[in-house]
């Protein structure tokens, strides 16, 4: 009994911790600093048949999260103490580079004012949903091009859906271009970096910022019972002691 006890408390422990931690995929704001970027690879997305403006007619683009390493320095073709972030693309315009290349970085609020209000609403609506999926992190991509370098409409535009880009992912990302323009903005829960090149590919990496978590209904119903459970075995030992 007093090893259940004992692993019960450490679960409602772990429960409570749980509540107040937070996740950090960025290193926060750093605007006007010059970095060294690297693609390491593709993290969960789908290769989609679009239309881009990188190339003529239609064709298979990767649309969804990528790994990143950002550093200060560079030294024998590799970026040197560098970091490695969850990133997206936010210029369809041109291509990645796995070797390292010069960036800039700055805020949200280079995209522009409208751009940016729209893009912090998507990561505030649509962006947790991406973890581990597929499907919502290549309509998580598809509507960020869109509210951010265009037109924010999937059949229009330099960024176009065709008639054999998955539906599922068409439909998802139209959602979340609509509620990042029509809904209503919740708790701001990212700070972000822009992080920007003029010969290649623009990443834009979000940061979890201070916000506690809301937990759900059943992680309270958890740790009010490890609480009433706590309190009653210590009324047990009160009692016993007593006799």
């Amino acid at each position: 009994m007093t090893t259940k006890l004992n692993r019960f408390f450490a679960l409602t422990a772990m429960v409570s911790l749980s509540m107040i931690s937070t996740a950090s995929l960025a290193d926060g704001q750093n605007s006007g600093q010059s970095v060294y970027i690297s693609e390491n690879s593709t993290v969960s997305g789908q290769t989609l048949n679009l239309q881009l403006p990188v190339q003529a007619g239609a064709g298979d683009y990767f649309a969804g999260s990528l790994n990143i390493t950002t550093g200060a320095s560079v030294s024998g073709g590799s970026i040197s103490s560098g970091t490695s972030f969850l990133a997206y693309c936010i210029d369809p315009f041109q291509w990645s580079s796995s070797t390292p290349v010069s960036y800039s970085t700055s805020s949200l609020s280079a995209l522009g004012s409208s751009q940016a209000s729209d893009v912090s609403k998507l990561y505030s609506q649509s962006f947790a949903s991406t973890s581990g999926s597929n499907v919502n992190s290549a309509a998580f991509q598809l509507a960020l091009w869109e509210l951010a370098k265009d037109d924010g409409k999937l059949s229009s535009g330099q960024v176009q859906s065709t008639g054999t880009t998955d539906k599922n992912v068409v439909a998802l990302a139209s959602s979340m271009i609509s509620n990042a323009k029509n809904g209503v903005a919740g708790p701001t829960q990212y700070s972000f970096n822009l992080y920007t090149s003029s010969t290649n590919q623009d990443y834009l990496v979000a940061s979890m910022t201070s916000v506690t978590p809301v937990p759900e209904p059943e992680t309270y119903a958890m740790l009010l019972a490890g609480l009433g459970l706590i309190g009653f075995t210590a009324s047990r030992r009160r009692a016993s002691s007593r006799v």
